[in-house]
């Protein structure tokens, strides 16, 4: 009697290891995207000072104003892609929790479509991870002078 209930309480803590795997990743992405928002804010703050001054624009507010105009829309796709990232870290820490409870009350093949529901959730978060990470670097050419770059 005692061994299927220390084989239940294991299989019950499976879906946790991946609960903390994703924490970690949430804690790393969660990060990011506050960086990306808070730069996208510095970002809008400075076209505001800069629009403030009118006919009073020198050539290099107009050129900063054109960087800007360049690289926000690609920092709001660099928080969409980490906020949608976020968002199925979140979801599959939900089906591994899910997957936790279910495992004692019912058949086998309802946990693990949780599980495979929470891994498949985990997946789509690296992709955009991954491609947020591409998209990052790409700012990155944006601001570094082509000169600064191969020093």
């Amino acid at each position: 009697m005692d061994q299927p209930i220390s084989q239940l309480i294991v299989q019950m803590v499976s879906p946790a290891v991946m609960v903390s795997a994703c924490g970690l990743m949430l804690l790393s992405l969660g990060n990011k995207y506050a960086r990306v928002v808070d730069r996208i804010r510095n970002f809008a703050a400075e076209i505001r000072g800069l629009h403030k001054l009118g006919a009073n624009l020198t050539a290099v507010d107009r050129q900063r104003l054109e960087m800007l105009a360049v690289q926000i829309p690609d920092l709001f796709r660099r928080g969409r892609l980490l906020r949608n990232a976020v968002l199925f870290f979140y979801v599959a820490i939900s089906f591994f929790v899910i997957c936790s409870f279910l495992i004692p009350v019912t058949k086998p093949w309802l946990p693990l479509t949780c599980f495979c529901f929470g891994m498949a959730s985990v997946f789509v978060a690296v992709l955009l991870a991954g491609r947020e990470t591409l998209v990052s670097f790409r700012l990155l050419n944006l601001e570094v002078p082509p000169v600064e770059r191969s020093v």
